[in-house]
């Protein structure tokens, strides 16, 4: 099967398109652009993640559909595609557990521009793909729809990891979990400016623009606080980019 060619199946609506990633992904350490975030979640989007489904180790994405899934206007598709392909290339994945710490690429090799089709080719790294097969049970699945306007890349994670717990609406986490998971570990010391720069701001953008409505408390131990409490609900309709 020649990998450059993969199109979208009969009948295909990108509406309906799906993500599924790996709780482990989800739950990792990494920080991607917005772009970056979103040309992983339209790869993604196009994979059969059913069990019974293989993975293909290479996968590719025309600036035509990255326009249509993620809404993004066609005259500057060409341009945001190979800019997120870029940014991709360059950028790794901390997992981490009881045991251990391990850094991983995303994927293989730099990504292929495949600049007279308007595409690109990416190709999965091996231990990225072995997280991406993890059966389906494993996933947490939404519409790419539901994050295709987020201008932030931080919205786009609080999404993600909110959405790891979406079965009770509710998440608390760790503030150095927090950050860590959106890549900013070595950023934002005193709260009050965390709050300022990424929480607030996201979540504003989430119940502005997502599928989600969500508010947010703050848990102290003392003075200081140490983890975020996230309640959230599906609102009625997906709000309109405002």
């Amino acid at each position: 099967m020649d990998t450059n060619k993969i199109c979208p199946p009969k009948g295909f609506k990108v509406s309906n398109l799906s993500v599924s990633k790996s709780n482990n992904l989800i739950d990792a350490s990494y920080k991607l652009n917005a772009q970056a975030q979103k040309l992983v979640l339209a790869c993604l989007g196009k994979v059969d993640s059913r069990p019974d489904k293989s993975i293909p180790k290479e996968i590719s994405l025309t600036a035509s559909e990255f326009s249509n899934i993620m809404g993004i206007d066609m005259k500057n598709a060409h341009r945001e595609l190979y800019k997120a392909a870029d940014a991709l290339f360059k950028s790794s994945i901390i997992l981490r557990d009881e045991r251990e710490e391990v850094e991983l690429c995303w994927i293989q090799k730099k990504v292929k521009k495949l600049k007279g089709e308007g595409a690109v080719t990416l190709t999965w790294s091996d231990e990225v793909l072995k997280y991406i097969c993890q059966l389906q049970s494993r996933f947490t699945t939404y519409k790419l729809k539901n994050i295709a306007t987020l201008q932030s890349s931080h919205s786009i994670r609080i999404y993600e990891l909110l959405m790891r717990f979406n079965a009770t609406g509710e998440r608390v986490i760790y503030l150095e979990d927090f950050k860590s998971a959106l890549g900013i570990s070595d950023k934002y010391p005193q709260y009050r400016d965390l709050a300022k720069r990424v929480i607030k701001p996201s979540v504003a953008e989430l119940n502005q623009r997502s599928d989600l409505v969500i508010k947010f408390e703050t848990i102290k131990k003392g003075r200081s606080v140490a983890a975020l409490s996230f309640e959230f609900k599906k609102s009625a309709q997906l709000k309109m980019d405002l």
